[in-house]
């Protein structure tokens, strides 16, 4: 009775392993599906974060900013020239 026993065991492993093709590709379908889902889960998430940062910077203030920047670096490059030419003037 063992030696059935062990028949009926095997053959069941082997028919569990013996999974039609179908089967198989529905399986990786659904596995790519799940992956494709938790990836454009991600990819969501990553787009709302990226539209609420740019959405909190105000980009007139910014500007407004650069501005003053770029007047002041303006200014202070002037006043350089202007003291390395009378520099230049003395030493002269």
């Amino acid at each position: 009775m063992k030696h059935g026993f062990r028949e009926i065991t095997a053959q069941l492993k082997r028919e569990s392993r013996q999974v039609d093709g179908g089967i198989r590709a529905a399986r990786a379908i659904g596995l790519q599906l799940f992956d494709l889902r938790r990836r454009k889960s991600e990819a969501d998430q990553r787009v709302e974060r990226a539209r609420d940062r740019l959405e909190s910077v105000d980009v007139f203030a910014l500007r407004a900013e650069l501005e003053a920047a770029l007047a002041e670096q303006a200014s202070i490059d002037e006043k350089l020239s202007e003291l390395q030419g009378a520099n230049v003037l003395m030493a002269g």
